[in-house]
């Protein structure tokens, strides 16, 4: 193959891998996106216009992303509704924990496709002089540029202000995006015309948080399979069939899972910097640690009733300290739908489940009821 053949299938292919790059994207949580572009002139000059993209549904009151590891020295860009069917971007300057101030001097300016759509939040930014900022600057070439971000669910902040007052987020995250990933061709909006809500986190470089949203569906998934539906049949194993063995084994499965569930909503909380400070990730860490005690006190139960064939006063703790716990347990999974911003059908389907499941738990306690108080000596022998 001769050299100028050579030359050409190089340039053909150097020329396929730009013109197929398309903007980095990190979705921290569901349907709350951030996407970063760099123009090829501007990353060889390290230098010059950049596009950012910020999209979220309107139920949340402000998103935010900025580079850098912390607000600390921040290049922070802030996106809420107008109040006349638009959106505003505002550009701040992070000083620590409180809230970032609106840096003037930052060139900002919302290109086409920026507004209201579709219920859906939506800034395209192109910014002028974001290599550099007060308090810091990146590569517009660089591999792994750490990037920050914050979201407010809520009622919409509705101002033009670029400094208007915004309320204390959420929760938070922190990633890096390979900005080389993130290279275009044309110095101009590459959001405008494609598709933007596939949820792809498109350019998370190696080593960085992954997409914790799995993580928060499988935890969701499994807590609220364990609350509201293994735990109450297991419950109700006991008085229906007298089989303490069959109970137990029933119970510790699902003991077993709801740790599994407890150790996802661990991990993605990590990644999400919720830092447990919400009443669900309390109240989730409360239950599953008192839940220790519960095999304890089954344990005593039997052994008492073998020893005495009558209930004592473990028997009563492991019975009620259980539902409580559960009652507690289906209580969290609620405030998780809630924290999580749930659809309105998933909490339909959660709160008939739990509602169902409480009533057979009940018919099932009043038939154990009944047959212990015809067994002879006022218990059932087969426990």
């Amino acid at each position: 193959m001769s050299i100028s053949l050579l030359a050409a299938v190089f340039s053909a292919l150097a020329f396929s891998t730009v013109t197929s790059a398309e903007p980095v994207q990190y979705c921290p949580i569901q349907d709350v996106c951030y996407q970063v572009a760099v123009p090829s002139g501007s990353a060889d000059a390290n230098g010059g216009n950049i596009y950012l993209q910020l999209r979220a549904p309107t139920s949340y009151s402000w998103v935010g992303f900025g580079t850098g590891e912390q607000m600390a020295d921040s290049n922070i860009f802030v996106v809420y509704q107008d109040g006349a069917g638009n959106v505003t971007i505002s550009p701040r300057t992070g000083t620590g924990h409180i809230m970032p101030r609106y840096n003037a001097i930052a060139q900002v300016e919302l290109q086409e496709g920026s507004g209201i759509v579709d219920d859906v939040m939506i800034a395209n930014v192109r910014c002028g002089n974001c290599g550099a900022w007060p308090g810091g600057s990146m590569s517009l070439a660089s591999e792994a540029v750490d990037y920050i971000a914050a979201w407010k669910a809520g009622d919409a902040v509705g101002s033009t202000d670029l400094d208007a007052a915004i309320r204390y987020h959420d929760a938070h995250d922190q990633w890096r995006f390979d900005l080389t990933q993130g290279t275009i061709t044309d110095d101009a909006n590459p959001y405008v015309g494609v598709s933007q809500f596939d949820n792809n986190n498109r350019g998370v470089s190696e080593g960085s948080f992954a997409d914790p949203r799995t993580l928060i569906y499988g935890h969701g998934i499994i807590m609220a399979v364990v609350m509201v539906l293994l735990y109450p049949i297991g419950s109700s194993l006991m008085p229906l069939f007298g089989k303490w063995l069959f109970h137990a084994s029933w119970q510790f499965l699902a003991f077993l899972l709801m740790w599994a569930g407890f150790g996802l909503g661990f991990v993605a909380s990590q990644r999400i910097k919720l830092d447990f400070n919400s009443t669900h990730t309390i109240l989730g860490t409360v239950v599953v640690c008192l839940m220790v005690l519960q095999p304890v006190f089954g344990w005593l139960h039997h052994r008492n009733f073998l020893k005495n064939e009558s209930r004592g006063l473990a028997s009563y703790a492991h019975i009620w300290y259980g539902r409580a716990l559960l009652i507690m347990g289906v209580v969290n999974g609620g405030l998780g739908l809630q924290l999580a911003d749930a659809p309105r059908k998933f909490v339909i389907v959660y709160s008939v489940l739990a509602g169902v499941m409480f009533l057979v738990y009940v018919a099932a306690s009043a038939y154990g009821e009944y047959r212990r108080r015809l067994a002879t000596g006022g218990y059932e022998r087969k426990r």
